[in-house]
């Protein structure tokens, strides 16, 4: 069967994905990653040359929709908070389709400081605008009165430390495997209600 240009390609971001996340950065092989795309290594070279090229490819597409997806939410004509519920949610849902993303960037990115740099410069420009659009909005609520003082930066993190802890809470307790285990869903439903809950608490005046 032949596969069109962009279906290749996206065969192989996905098996470098599953290869990274499973193996880290060093243990992943460009060979392996070939095999589980279902193209020969000649291909794989062919649209990414290298292995860093491969990983600089997936951390801009996750950043680019996880950016996206914030942005939406302050685009909408919905009340402030609502925004912020709806921010919340799609991070927190995004996680969940990519439940090992967090590990692998505590295990890979946190502990090497070439992987930080890049983070640092490829991935941070790329939230500015966002951050930007952030600022304006937060910045008249502020005046208003409607909630209290908080930098963008801040409320994001705040977004993402409590998100992210939350699937680390899960994968330690439940474990990679149980995806349709019915309590790790519930704990996961409550996580997410409860994280609402405390971001929208933490903004009230």
């Amino acid at each position: 069967m032949e596969l069109n240009n962009q279906n290749t390609e996206q065969l192989i971001l996905q098996a470098a994905e599953t290869v990274f996340f499973d193996k880290g950065y060093s243990g992943a092989k460009t060979t392996e990653i070939a095999k589980i795309a279902g193209v020969n290594h000649a291909l794989l070279h062919y649209y990414f040359r290298t292995k860093e090229n491969l990983f600089t490819k997936i951390f801009e597409n996750k950043a680019d929709f996880l950016l996206k997806t914030f942005k939406y939410s302050f685009e909408t004509d919905l009340p402030f908070f609502e925004k912020i519920k709806i921010a919340i949610e799609t991070h927190f849902d995004f996680i969940g389709t990519n439940p090992k993303m967090p590990m692998f960037i505590l295990r890979e990115v946190v502990s090497n400081k070439e992987k930080r740099d890049f983070i640092i410069e490829k991935i941070f420009p790329r939230a500015y605008g966002v951050l930007a659009d952030m600022e304006k909005i937060i910045a008249e609520e502020i005046a208003k009165g409607n909630i209290s003082p908080i930098k963008p930066i801040d409320l994001m993190i705040n977004i993402a430390s409590l998100n992210v802890l939350s699937y680390i809470a899960a994968q330690v307790y439940f474990g990679f495997d149980s995806e349709n285990n019915d309590e790790l869903n519930e704990f996961l439903l409550q996580r997410k209600k409860n994280n609402v809950d405390v971001i929208l608490k933490s903004l009230q005046p």
